[in-house]
């Protein structure tokens, strides 16, 4: 008995040296949620709630779509011409139609933006999820895009941005200085993800290890995937697993580098040898196995925002049905 509780104690010491996770940053398409409006104009409808917050998201949408330079840390595709109520012709006009407290209504500007070539409105609310007043901590603003036609849908989502949401989505813009107008800008490129393709940043889980064979390579590698240097990284995998076939961390790391470079087919080649490798040393066999789910997950984005054919074998382990809740336990790794 006592040896098999020196066992179990020397394995649960050697479990971590044996197989552990980092984190690393990685930036991936992003299929819009309310509708993919790229290439065409929407008009930016009233922004209920705060007045001053509604002015500063407002002026921050306005500012990124004018400028609407595509970055890996923003947007990607087609651009979108956002356009106010009033410069679709002459307020007076449409407060004439309108008559709810010269605050344009759908309808008012429907039949205007139709004829403008318009085929979208983007209504906001902002909320205060806690009941507590605006901070500079927290902003929550539920979206509603408005279809103007038969071909184009209507859909509503909730978006809350915080600080720490900012750090790990868009760390550029940690460099704005005022909290609040951080909060601003997050949210209008948020927004503005919501209705076109986008690339997003995501910290995504990496296998390590220190004493198989192969590790040191293995943790290099980690450390040009946490400067972002992806290529250089996948790189050094690749070496390893031509001189190590058996180490399963370099089997997880490269089939993310994969992904990160959209090839998805190879990155899930990669990942289930990991899986099958794990039944020899099931150390890594969990984090094989997350990484195989949240592959098809972000396949299944890109396909979206490229409207592109379902892969030739068909999706291996995620269902439509159960697609949100596979994304919520991915993000609660």
């Amino acid at each position: 008995m006592g040896r098999l509780v020196a066992a179990a104690i020397f394995l649960a010491l050697l479990s971590p040296l044996l197989g552990c996770r980092s984190v690393a940053p990685v930036h991936l398409w992003q299929s819009p949620q309310l509708g993919s409006v790229g290439g065409e104009k929407l008009v930016l409808m009233e922004i209920a709630g705060p007045v001053d917050t509604a002015e500063g998201i407002r002026d921050a949408l306005v500012a990124q779509t004018s400028a609407d330079v595509p970055s890996r840390s923003t947007l990607a595709g087609a651009p979108i011409t956002l356009l106010l109520p009033d410069q679709l012709q002459p307020p007076s006009n449409i407060e004439l139609v309108s008559n709810v407290e010269r605050a344009p209504s759908d309808l008012a500007v429907a039949a205007v933006a139709r004829r403008s070539g318009v085929r979208y409105l983007l209504r906001g609310e902002i909320m205060h999820a806690t009941g507590k007043p605006y901070s500079d901590e927290r902003l929550s603003v539920v979206w509603r895009l408005v279809g103007l036609d038969s071909h184009t849908g209507t859909g509503a989502t909730p978006v809350s941005i915080d600080q720490s949401t900012i750090e790990q989505r868009y760390p550029d813009l940690m460099a704005v200085p005022d909290p609040t107008e951080r909060l601003h800008q997050a949210m209008a490129r948020h927004t503005l993800g919501l209705v076109r393709e986008s690339v997003v940043r995501q910290n995504v889980d990496l296998a390590c290890s220190y004493i198989s064979l192969g590790s040191a390579d293995v943790r290099r590698g980690i450390a040009l995937a946490k400067l972002g240097n992806w290529p250089a990284a996948e790189e050094i995998w690749v070496a390893t697993l031509e001189r190590y076939p058996f180490q399963t961390a370099a089997w997880i790391n490269s089939a993310v580098a994969a992904a990160a470079r959209q090839d998805f087919e190879q990155a899930k080649q990669r990942v289930t040898r990991a899986i099958q490798l794990s039944i020899l040393l099931p150390v890594h066999r969990n984090l094989a196995e997350e990484t195989l789910v949240w592959l098809e997950l972000q396949q299944r984005d890109y396909v979206k925002s490229f409207d592109l054919p379902d892969p030739p074998g068909g999706w291996r382990v995620t269902h439509l049905s159960d697609e949100d809740s596979m994304r919520s336990v991915l993000g609660q790794r």
